[in-house]
This record gives structure tokens, C-alpha cells and sequence, in this order.
């Protein structure tokens, strides 16, 4: 099992699970390059640099058919990973992540429409000065996790990130729109969102479910199942709901 976590995420967002999971699976657990205070690399494409590292790993080491397990920015790179090398993985679980976050708001975004705002972001966020990337943070950090030890985490992880490297990856995530080759994807794949640190926007859980149809449309075999409380680290939020959705899927 390969666990990825999200932007700016330390791979010890994932001990929980892997306390769950290591009887049964070996456990390879990442923080990527850049992220919650790991030294950065150049690479013209982040992700996509990321992405092939993790194939060489698992075609080097002979691994077979490895469950991926993705949140957020992570979920992204679970659906990447699976596009590109469908044979090499086995399940997928997407944690509140997006085949492309550049529609979540609006459907009929596209890459064409969306490049500018992305442009304007990646360029922000290589200026921001440590005072303003730490303030930046501290708001992020509140809708991300309901309770305060996790928040004060996610908030450190992101203060201790390097920021050219998210801006970098949240601009191409924005620009790369995976939502037509997902249906390449061979393995079973299970997708859990959150939408409750968004109700004060507007957003409802039958919203949220209709946009995470939308966006897997092109894998209609994505099981899709939303979290009733959890904010977007549904991890900490609801592990218990987490642990049961994945052991259903994982033992199918």
C-alpha cells in the first residue's frame, strides 16, 4: 500500500491508517519534495516528476499491484498514477482529491479558462514573504480539520513548506484536466469527499455529491461515498467511517 498525502501534507497524516492497515499490507508512506519542511527539487513538472519516481520505485522493487491511497493533491496523483501505468497498480482510494480541481466550483471550467487565475496564483505564491505564507496558513489551516491539535498540524506542515513547490504543484493541478483519462483507469477505484467545511458557502452534501459524480462521469465504475461531518482531512475528522468504507472496498 502506497499512501500519498496532500499539499503541503507530512506523511504522517497517514499513521492512523497505516496502525489499521500494516497486518495486512506493507506500508510505504511519502512526503514529497518541498512539503512540510523537506528540502525541494527542480523539476519543470512537479507532479508529473513525482509521478514517475513513484512508477520507477514500484517496477524496481517488483512490487505487485500496490493499493494507492491518496489525499487531496495526493487523490490527484492516485488518479495520475493510474492513468499513466493502469497495469502496474492495483485499488485506488481517493481521499477529498479531484480529477480536476480547476472545475470544482464550476463544471464548464476548462484548462483554457482557468490557466490565468493559476498563472496569477503560481507567481503570488513565489513572492510571498514567510510573515504573509504564515498567515496564509493560519486561515487555510481552520477549515481544514475540526479539531484544534489537528489543525495546529496542518498549519505547521503548511509553515514549514516550501512555497514556490505549492505554488507550483496547486498550479498544475489547475492546469491538468484528468477527467477524460480516467477512463483508462483498470483497477477498482473508491472516492471519499467531504464537503462539510464548505456549509457556510453554500455548499450541501447532495451539491458535493453531484460534483464528485461529475467529475468521475468518465469511470462510472468510482464508487463515490461523502463524509457527513468530516472537513477535508477526513482522516482525522471521521476514521472510523474512513477505515469502514476502505475494508469494504479493500475486501471486495
Amino acid at each position: 500500500m502506497i499512501l500519498i498525502p496532500g499539499l503541503n501534507s507530512d506523511g504522517e497524516v497517514w499513521d492512523e491508517t497505516v496502525r489499521h492497515y500494516q497486518k495486512n499490507y506493507t506500508c510505504y508512506v511519502l512526503t514529497l519534495p518541498g512539503f512540510a519542511g523537506q528540502p525541494a527539487i527542480k523539476a519543470d513538472h512537479f507532479l508529473n516528476t513525482v509521478r514517475d519516481e513513484i512508477i520507477n520505485y514500484v517496477q524496481e522493487n517488483k512490487l505487485k499491484k500496490p493499493v494507492l491511497v491518496g489525499h487531496s493533491l495526493g487523490g490527484y496523483m492516485v488518479l495520475s498514477l493510474s492513468v499513466k501505468a493502469p497495469e502496474l497498480f492495483g485499488k485506488a482510494v481517493v481521499v477529498d482529491g479531484l480529477p480536476y480541481i480547476g472545475a470544482a466550483q464550476n463544471p464548464n471550467a476548462t484548462v483554457e479558462t482557468i490557466k490565468p487565475m493559476a498563472d496569477q496564483m503560481k507567481n503570488s505564491m513565489a513572492k510571498m514573504s514567510p510573515e504573509m505564507q504564515k498567515q496564509q496558513e493560519a486561515s487555510y489551516g481552520v477549515t481544514m480539520a475540526t479539531d484544534s491539535v489537528h489543525i495546529k498540524k496542518v498549519i505547521d506542515w503548511g509553515r514549514k513548506s516550501d512555497y514556490k513547490t505549492t505554488g507550483q504543484a496547486m498550479y498544475e493541478m489547475y492546469t491538468t484536466d484528468l477527467r477524460k483519462d480516467i477512463a483508462g483507469i483498470k483497477s477498482p477505484v473508491l472516492v471519499l469527499g467531504a464537503w462539510f467545511g464548505y456549509k457556510n458557502y453554500g455548499v450541501t452534501k447532495e451539491t458535493t455529491t453531484n460534483m464528485y459524480k461529475g467529475q468521475f462521469a468518465n469511470l462510472p465504475s468510482a464508487e463515490v461515498k461523502i463524509a457527513d461531518t468530516a472537513r477535508h482531512f477526513i482522516m482525522y475528522d471521521e476514521p472510523a467511517w474512513m477505515f469502514a468504507q476502505m475494508d469494504a472496498f479493500l475486501k471486495k
